[in-house]
């Protein structure tokens, strides 16, 4: 441990390049800000201990917004339990592609093999739990797959980006069995773990850069690690072109001003009607998505989401981010026109 900063190895990830986060950081960095999350991390990793330890952390929640590292982590235990037991020892969802092959087995008759091969698991990871969709169905079929594995003392992990039992879409029996579980919060890195993720990534990518300048770059780019790899991408690409690389160029965090304008410019719509009173159903659901990225890609509360969209009450933005999810686990097109948004605004 330096400086209150520990590292935690994850196994490497062997043909698979997709995301640069898991490329250049072999290990999850955790500062003061996420000491619990790094002692039980930890424990979980170990060869020797996941068996013995598996009781402690049956469900295991990883809760925190997005950049806090948790699918870094689940991807990590996903790899380690691989390793362990072999590829069909684990499986690994999103809450959407969840509900959606059970849909299929049920249409197709094969429920009962679905079960069967969920309960066989050692491991049983779902992401994103809050894009699970509403549906008794599908939220009472994972209630019971959590109750099978632990019974038989599989693990079982989910990633969220709020405590599930804030969750009010889910039904009482999954809140109560997830809450039976750990829960760990994991918050974004403070300026000690992103001084060690930013001089790992440099050192990985034999990016030169004096102590000074990597504290400077810490102290600038307060996010979370994609923030800090595209600031180093940056970097990286205008050294090679010649340019000046002052840390004065480097991108932005994302602002809510900024998100208000490409959500208004994709939608045809202008910022004033955005955050006018007007409740025309094109206005209500493009105010929805801007909160759903808000909270994806910055820290701002929801009262500041409020003030940022005509001075609403944060109970209204808390209604319009529920109603947003719905729409976001139920509905395609809402899935692509947030995923574009949020290409465009985090593009390198």
């Amino acid at each position: 441990m330096v400086n209150g900063v520990t590292q935690i190895d994850l196994p490497s990830c062997i043909g698979d390049s997709s995301r640069d986060s898991e490329v250049t950081l072999p290990s999850f960095v955790a500062g003061p800000e996420n000491r619990f999350a790094a002692v039980a991390m930890r424990r979980l990793l170990d060869v020797d201990l996941v068996d013995a330890d598996s009781c402690l952390f049956n469900p295991l929640v990883l809760v925190g917004p997005t950049g806090s590292g948790k699918s870094h982590l689940a991807r990590g235990i996903a790899r380690r339990f691989h390793q362990l037991s072999g590829q069909d020892s684990v499986e690994y969802f999103t809450a959407i592609d969840f509900a959606r092959q059970l849909h299929v087995a049920r249409d197709a008759n094969e429920l009962v093999s679905f079960r069967q091969r969920l309960a066989n698991l050692r491991l049983l990871i779902v992401e994103d739990l809050q894009r699970l969709p509403h549906r008794v169905f599908v939220q009472r079929e994972l209630r019971d797959t959590i109750d099978a594995l632990v019974a038989a003392d599989r693990t079982v992990l989910f990633t969220a980006q709020q405590p599930p039992a804030t969750m009010l879409k889910l039904e009482t029996g999954l809140r109560d069995r997830l809450a039976s579980g750990l829960l760990v919060q994991l918050r974004l890195p403070g300026l000690e773990a992103r001084r060690e993720i930013l001089g790992l990534v440099s050192a990985s990518r034999s990016i030169s850069l004096s102590e000074d300048r990597l504290d400077a770059l810490a102290k600038k780019v307060d996010g979370p690690a994609p923030m800090l790899l595209r600031a180093l991408a940056e970097l990286e690409l205008t050294g090679e072109s010649g340019q000046a690389t002052s840390l004065d160029q480097l991108r932005e965090p994302i602002r809510l001003k900024q998100i208000v304008a490409v959500v208004a410019r994709y939608f045809s719509l202008t910022q004033a009607a955005m955050r006018s009173p007007t409740r025309r159903k094109s206005l209500v659901y493009a105010r929805g998505v801007v909160i759903h990225l808000a909270r994806k890609l910055t820290d701002v509360s929801y009262a500041q989401i409020g003030q940022g969209l005509g001075r609403r009450d944060h109970s209204t933005i808390m209604h319009a981010h529920r109603n947003i999810e719905r729409q976001l686990a139920e509905d395609p097109v809402t899935q692509k026109a947030v995923d574009e948004l949020q290409r465009i605004l985090t593009a390198v």
